[in-house]
């Protein structure tokens, strides 16, 4: 009879790009003649987003959005004016490798912005954006999961990892409109806004994921409140649901879903009255869909034949364990202090986390998360003055987890659910950042594995004399598997011979050794 083997494909994520890449921001603005002069700047804010990324072959291609936006005040104006530019680039990084199936991470921040105001009309930028680049994709191996024929014996681990892993990202763009209502002035001029995603839901059907959830939009506002300059809030939700095609899902797949959002435009347009009170609000949004399927499989770790002469190829197997996934909140407070005196208001206060490190910890069975909150509040003085107050905040959150080693890595998103302040005194505002950790957290092993077994039929094995049985001194906690290589039997013959339950020797002594 000849050797048939089983084989089993083993799927493992591999990076095969994680790098930096840099991007200088540079302005030189002259403010259109229906402006009102510069007679201070308050803020420059620069948000950094990518619009688009694709991946042909071993080069990876994105298109890069940076929108800046300047906060100033006027001297014979009242409020707040702002001006709005976007600059747009489309940069490269070669991947190194063609990739199957990859998955690519684009996560853009700002290092620094500087502004000055040359003259009364003429705005100076300079600052710099990094974009942190990490791609992975699916490495493939196949190993023996069993064999018959020529009296192979096999020793055999049953690992539970993910089989079947699928992706996949679908980009979709959401309108929708929405009044002011009677409590709100008109709009006068867009100060800022943002967006993030409140939840999201999934539901599975065949070949098929539905996603769907709610984007909160915030936004500020100038407004001519009682012949003045005026600033107001608003916030309203934006619901959205997706069909996303994801070949091969079913039922039996544990899925994740995140939403990014690419882009938020708002659109103030006149009511029936004439009045600028209807905002027209256009989401861009990245939807990435995973699965994963688990099951439990045998590797083949060792072998030999009680016949002939075998020969194996062993490899080093990357097994990915079971991800676990995080959904986590965190609160980060931070005080900010007005040093020119007292506060008579305070417009907004929003958060962001620009950057953040995530560490395993093995011996606390911990994963270390390291960031820091941005805290931003406008606010204006008792003589008048408009000001933004802005601070670093840094934290910490350990998050305990069993399974992490050294080779665990993490793909997590943190960002600001929500923002709110309170007067701690007449000059200091207490600022809260409620965080969503959310994400995989996925840890690794290596093992050996047997990856193709033959067998010489033109060497027999050789036999120490003609015997059935012979006697054999086991010593404690000696392996039996060891012993029936040895002597070219079988592990279940010796267990049975000798009434054994275990395969590892519990107590030193003298056993049979059956010769088959």
């Amino acid at each position: 009879m000849e050797l048939k083997l089983n084989r089993e494909e083993i799927t493992a994520s591999e990076v095969i790009f994680d790098g930096t890449q840099e991007q200088s921001v540079e302005l030189d603005y002259v403010l259109p003649d229906y402006y009102p002069e510069i007679f201070k700047i308050i803020k420059c804010i620069v948000t950094p987003r990518v619009l688009s990324f694709s991946v042909s072959q071993d080069r990876l291609t994105y298109e890069l959005s940076v929108c800046t936006k300047v906060l100033y005040c006027a001297e014979d104006r009242a409020g707040v004016q702002v001006v709005d530019q976007k600059q747009t680039y489309t940069k490269t990084a070669d991947l190194g490798r063609v990739g199957i199936n990859p998955r690519v991470i684009i996560s853009p921040r700002t290092d620094f912005c500087n502004c000055r105001a040359v003259n009364q009309r003429r705005i100076d930028i300079r600052g710099a954006v990094s974009i942190k680049i990490r791609v992975t994709d699916l490495c493939k191996r196949e190993v023996v999961s069993d064999a018959f024929g020529m009296d192979i014996q096999l020793r055999k681990t049953p690992v539970t990892y993910p089989v079947n892993k699928l992706y996949t990202t679908k980009r979709v763009t959401v309108t929708d409109e929405f009044d002011l209502g009677l409590s709100k002035p008109p709009i006068e001029n867009l100060l800022r806004s943002d967006a993030v995603v409140a939840s999201t839901d999934k539901k599975v059907i065949a070949n098929k994921l539905v996603a769907k959830g709610e984007v909160y939009v915030n936004m500020l506002y100038t407004c001519d409140k009682d012949n003045s300059g005026g600033i107001e809030s608003m916030q309203f939700t934006v619901p959205f649901s997706q069909i996303i095609d994801l070949d091969g899902i079913d039922e039996r797949f544990e899925c994740m879903v995140d939403t990014d959002v690419i882009s938020c435009e708002l659109s103030p347009h006149s009511d029936a009255d004439g009045n600028s009170k209807i905002i027209e609000c256009t989401l861009v949004l990245l939807i990435t869909c995973q699965a994963h399927r688990i099951a439990t499989v045998d590797l083949v770790t060792d072998h030999y034949s009680m016949l002939y002469k075998s020969s194996g190829i062993k490899s080093d197997i990357k097994l990915e364990l079971p991800p676990q996934t995080i959904n986590q909140p965190h609160v980060v407070k931070g005080a900010l202090e007005y040093e020119s005196g007292g506060l008579d208001s305070i417009f907004d206060v929003w958060a962001n986390v620009p950057m953040f490190t995530v560490k395993p910890a093995p011996e606390e069975k911990q994963l270390i998360i390291a960031g820091t909150v941005c805290f931003t509040v406008m606010v204006r003085d008792k003589e008048g003055d408009m000001a933004v107050l802005d601070k670093d905040e840094p934290f910490v959150l350990s998050l305990p987890m069993e399974g992490v080693n050294e080779a665990t890595t993490a793909e997590l998103r943190i960002l600001p659910v929500s923002c709110s302040y309170n007067m701690a005194s007449d000059n200091t505002v207490e600022a809260k950042a409620e965080l969503r950790i959310t994400g995989n957290v996925i840890s690794s092993a290596i093992l050996p594995a047997i990856t193709d077994i033959a067998v010489n039929t033109e060497e027999p094995v050789k036999r120490d004399g003609d015997f059935a049985l012979r006697l054999y001194f086991a010593g404690e906690n000696e392996d039996l598997w060891e012993i029936a290589k040895k002597y070219g039997t079988s592990i279940a013959a010796i267990m049975e011979e000798n009434e054994i339950e275990a395969e590892i020797i519990q107590f030193a002594g003298m056993i049979l050794i059956p010769i088959l």
